[in-house]
């Protein structure tokens, strides 16, 4: 009986150290060989955009258009995948219930579509941006300085393969929001 605990012990500890090493695993496979999307941002609601260590974003394009008599409903598996604009912002091009043969792809779930033909909506897994806390704040400011100035571009850099996305970065204006942050606490007050 004794040697069955000690057995299921080091069962269990070994279990919550290969989960998370995984996920970690699977994560750094999708950063290394997706393909490269930036999804443009969109002003969200300002009362709490923040929550600690994270950012909170919302992307503009977050509909994608069914097959005319291709019937979905709210919570339902979608595999996603995506074309670039002229601007080379990412656009969804197409959703399927089953993924592609080829090609980069997300799987992901369908919101609340208005109707049950047309524009589905989608959820996009990659609305929070981590970073060090004691960064959060100037990030805050100028995350929010760019929703404002409507010359200013802001758009999150995530990386899409195998059904995964990670996002990867935060710009505005083409430049890391690490980098921004960077430089406005070492520059002289």
């Amino acid at each position: 009986m004794k040697t069955f605990v000690i057995i299921l012990f080091v069962f269990m500890c070994a279990a919550q150290w290969l989960v998370p090493a995984k996920m970690i695993y699977d994560s750094e496979g999708v950063v290394l060989n997706g393909t490269v999307y930036k999804f443009r941002t969109q002003p969200i609601d300002p009362s709490d955009p923040f929550r600690g260590k994270y950012i909170t974003l919302s992307f503009s394009e977050n509909h994608v258009e069914a097959e005319p008599g291709d019937k979905w409903y709210e919570g339902e598996e979608a595999y996603v995948t995506f074309t670039t604009d002229s601007a080379g912002f990412a656009i969804p091009a197409s959703i399927s219930r089953n993924p592609p043969a080829s090609g980069p792809y997300l799987h992901t779930k369908t919101l609340y579509p208005d109707f049950q033909e047309g524009p589905v909506p989608i959820e996009l897994p990659f609305d929070r941006f981590y970073l060090e806390e004691s960064k959060a704040s100037e990030a805050e400011k100028v995350y929010w300085e760019a929703q404002r100035d409507s010359a200013q571009v802001a758009y999150g850099v995530v990386r899409i393969g195998a059904g995964k996305a990670v996002l990867t970065d935060v710009m505005i204006n083409d430049r890391s929001i690490v980098e921004v942050v960077k430089a406005l606490n070492e520059s002289p007050e």
